[in-house]
């Protein structure tokens, strides 16, 4: 369970300049701005991701049976 004043002591250098790109694109200066924002764009293009992935199934499906006829 995550507690409202949870705290990360370190992060890899990887980790550093993702976290440096992300501020730096969207003009956010806080780690916790970051972290938030990051994760609610995580949710989001999860939700995108799965519904191409079901228009593109579709489609692929609609293809092959016009090929069979």
């Amino acid at each position: 369970m995550i507690k409202n004043s949870t705290y990360i002591r370190s992060f890899t250098p990887k980790q550093r300049k993702q976290l440096e790109k992300v501020a730096e694109e969207q003009k956010i200066k806080t780690v916790p701005d970051i972290l938030f924002f990051t994760l609610d764009q995580y949710l989001e293009q999860r939700n995108e991701i799965e519904r191409l992935k079901r228009i593109i199934t579709y489609k692929q499906n609609k293809i092959e049976r016009l090929q069979q006829q």
